[in-house]
């Protein structure tokens, strides 16, 4: 087996990881997939800060949630939840950013909306049924421009935290396929 890899993981502290990106680049199963490997329970922030039917939590209901994942010593949790970012990027230990063109998170959004429309995900609240609406496309349309620049400063903020950019689905596939090499070999 393989075990030299492009990415030094054995520097890698893995404790506490946020996976964050644009709606549409894939965080839920690259997380899913990092977290099998990894051998770690996955938290979806769409799963515990939403209510039932897209009724968004009050903010000071979202914020004990999120401050009692965030608190503990190992985690792996998707999502962008901007509102509660800061809290999570002072408490993780490695950021793992999909920094994916629009044209990639839109059309993967569209085809998520396509495999579960009428169903619900398992990464959602109950009772939020998959959905595609105009805010939403245009959150995905915009995100490079508007949000994209608020993560890069809060990530230059933060010197001493290992961040990790995957600007292509190919180099994202290949991160965790050095990743799995690495487990495999016993290195960590």
């Amino acid at each position: 087996m393989k075990c030299k890899t492009t990415y030094n993981f054995s520097d890698i502290d893995f404790s506490r990881i946020a996976v964050i990106g644009c709606p549409g680049s894939g965080k839920t199963t690259f997380t899913l997939k990092l977290g099998s490997i990894i051998s770690r329970h996955v938290v979806h922030l769409d799963k515990v800060l939403w209510g039932a039917n897209w009724q968004m939590l009050p903010y000071d209901e979202r914020q004990i949630i999120h401050n009692n994942l965030v608190s503990t010593d190992n985690w792996i949790i998707d999502g962008m939840w901007k509102s509660h970012l800061n809290e999570r990027l002072d408490r993780a230990t490695t950021v793992i950013f999909l920094d994916y063109k629009r044209s990639i998170s839109i059309r993967r959004a569209i085809h998520r909306r396509i495999k579960y429309r009428g169903k619900q995900r398992d990464d959602i609240a109950d009772g939020c049924l998959e959905k595609l609406d105009n805010y939403f496309l245009n959150y995905i349309w915009t995100f490079r421009r508007k949000v994209r620049p608020l993560i890069l400063s809060e990530l230059a903020s933060r010197p001493q935290l290992n961040v990790i950019t995957l600007s292509s689905p190919k180099q994202t596939e290949m991160f965790l396929q050095n990743l799995a090499d690495f487990e495999k070999c016993g290195k960590r």
